[in-house]
């Protein structure tokens, strides 16, 4: 019989890791700029060709519940903020992985079971939840 040992993280939530990743689904050739930092933590900016991605990870702070991420987007002279990681939203929601795809609808965070479970919009439109697929025609 194999046993595996169980690592410290796999035994106390609070010390495994969180990953948050970025996805550019804007369309061929379409660059997008992205800003991504935390108020200690400041990732730098990165330019995401189609179908690149930027991924980070971190440990939140699982007694506090307060670590947040939040993201500046650029693409096509649109421009918004978003919050990437709110670990009141996402430590029960998205858990250990947070994944975005950002589309022409705007950045949308990926369900585990498929689609998307909400959308936040570019500037000027109000969050929505769309199926992932739905945005491939919107202007």
């Amino acid at each position: 019989m194999i046993r595996r040992k169980k690592t410290l993280g796999s035994l106390l939530p609070m010390l495994r890791k969180t990953h948050v990743r970025l996805t550019n689904l804007l369309g061929e050739g379409s660059n997008l700029t992205i800003h991504c930092k935390s108020k200690d933590d400041d990732l730098g900016v990165h330019v995401l060709p189609f179908k690149g991605s930027f991924e980070w990870s971190f440990k939140p702070n699982f007694f506090v519940k307060n670590t947040l991420f939040f993201c500046n987007i650029q693409w096509q002279g649109k421009s918004m903020y978003f919050n990437s990681y709110d670990e009141e939203r996402d430590l029960d929601g998205c858990g250990k992985y947070c994944y975005w795809d950002v589309t022409l609808k705007g950045p949308c965070l990926l369900k585990h079971e498929g689609g998307y479970d909400f959308c936040s919009d570019w500037p000027n439109k109000k969050s929505v939840g769309i199926k992932q697929g739905d945005d491939k025609n919107m202007p």
